[in-house]
């Protein structure tokens, strides 16, 4: 049973009943509804419950449960308090009444919000080490994930019932502006994985498909937009429209778009994440090294998974009656989450490169590292099919030097780099540039 479902069983039997247990049925509260009193009047007119007061009422469970029963089947929520806006100074008296504090939620909301922006951050910072340290040539993409970072530095926790009309006007103006930069930062996100696809594979058609994906991941934020502005008119009716007994319009975009948004957002990620495995799958690896390459890019999994529980927890949010407790929380708390995964997921190929890096000085430093400069791992050519030479030593579409590690040689020996031409069955398939040893790392 919700928190704001149980104040209203609750305070229902507080305000209808006075702790005088000879007090008459015809003093009961003016502001209770009929069915209410309906119900609370079958009740004490029952045996187990005839002699029960004030307090008893409120403690008892079988007791709330039979009241929540009655109302339930006797009161719709616009006959119990109107609409689940105007129930506030009715649930904040009543539950006075009965002893029962207000939920406060904020500093667990703000502890949750704050561990995964750090995290985001911290995954942020050792991208911008590994560009700057390494010399990588800046690209959209890291403008992209730069504004996904500033959008979730920008980025509730009390009963509705307990805070006052201008705290709850707030809420709702500050609830469009999380909205806003909520999905600009996700679109950002998305965008900044999509743009890295397009520098590293090359196959023309592949990059066809993902700047059509592009496209319709700009379009879900212009029809954002558009949906928002144009849904409610005045717009000052979103917060507040309670205030007017009009706050259907209010969830009018949380049932109609939000929702929507965040099931096409999932299916965006189901769809990013096949998206390299088709390119992968076709290299010219080993299968231990080509796991690990898929591997890599298949922690956009986890962005999938926290946006998949964040549909989950929308959708309790929609159907809650307390907008800023029930599920609110865990709604907002998961949207926080997925964005700060995003962030981390397209910083960490940055991350394994500078990683790469750090352990090649120090094996280098050991006497243990074979000597490479400037060694790529993959072959130009995402499906092409290696048969001549070291078949570890393929490249991708290295633009800015992301994937290419620029490892330490010492003056005992150099790197014997060449090049070749694959054929099979008398065809050519193209030169290809190997190293002298095979001990490319994945």
């Amino acid at each position: 049973m919700t928190v704001s479902r149980r104040f209203l069983i609750l305070g229902t039997l507080c305000l209808l009943y006075d702790t005088t247990a000879a007090q008459s049925l015809d003093s009961m509260p003016t502001d209770a509804p009929k069915c209410a009193v309906d119900c609370l009047t079958e009740l004490l007119s029952q045996k187990e419950y005839a002699q029960m007061g004030q307090e008893a009422m409120c403690s008892s469970k079988p007791f709330s449960k039979a009241m929540g029963v009655c109302l339930m089947t006797k009161c719709s929520m616009r006959q119990t308090m109107g609409t689940w806006f105007e129930k506030k100074d009715f649930i904040k008296e009543s539950s006075a009444a009965c002893g029962i504090p207000p939920t406060n939620n904020t500093n667990e909301y703000r502890l949750n919000g704050t561990i995964v922006f750090v995290f985001a951050l911290v995954f942020f910072a050792l991208r911008m080490v590994t560009k700057f340290r390494l010399g990588l040539t800046w690209g959209i993409d890291d403008t992209l994930t730069t504004l996904s970072v500033v959008m979730l530095a920008l980025g509730l926790g009390l009963d509705m019932w307990f805070i006052s009309d201008s705290q709850i006007i707030l809420i709702f103006k500050l609830f469009i502006v999380i909205e806003v930069l909520y999905l600009t930062a996700l679109v950002l996100v998305k965008a900044a994985i999509l743009c890295f696809f397009l520098r590293i594979f090359p196959d023309h058609k592949f990059r066809i498909v993902v700047k059509c994906t592009m496209v319709f991941n700009a379009l879900i934020w212009v029809g954002f937009f558009i949906f928002v502005f144009f849904q409610i008119q005045p717009f000052s009716l979103f917060w507040n429209g309670w205030q007017q007994k009009k706050g259907h319009l209010i969830l009018t975009g949380f049932t109609n778009f939000t929702l929507p948004l965040a099931g096409m957002n999932l299916l965006l990620d189901i769809w990013m994440l096949i998206l390299p495995m088709t390119q992968l799958w076709g290299m010219g690896l080993k299968l231990r090294k080509k796991l690990g390459v898929i591997s890599m890019f298949s922690v956009g999994i986890f962005l999938t998974i926290v946006a998949a529980i964040r549909v989950r927890e929308l959708v309790a949010f929609l159907l809650s009656e307390d907008l800023t407790v029930d599920h609110a929380q865990s709604a907002v708390i998961w949207s926080n989450v997925e964005i700060s995964v995003g962030v981390m997921v397209a910083c960490m190929p940055h991350i394994r490169h500078l990683v790469r890096h750090i352990t090649s000085r120090i094996r280098a430093r050991k006497g243990t590292e074979t000597k490479h400069k400037n060694r790529k791992i993959f072959v130009d050519r995402s499906l092409a099919t290696i048969e001549v030479g070291d078949s570890q030593a393929i490249e991708l579409n290295d633009e800015g030097g992301l994937l290419t590690a620029n490892t330490c040689t010492t003056a005992s020996s150099a790197t014997k780099v060449g090049t070749t031409s694959t054929t099979k069955d008398s065809k050519t398939y193209g030169s290809v540039s190997f190293a002298s040893d095979g001990d490319t790392q994945v």
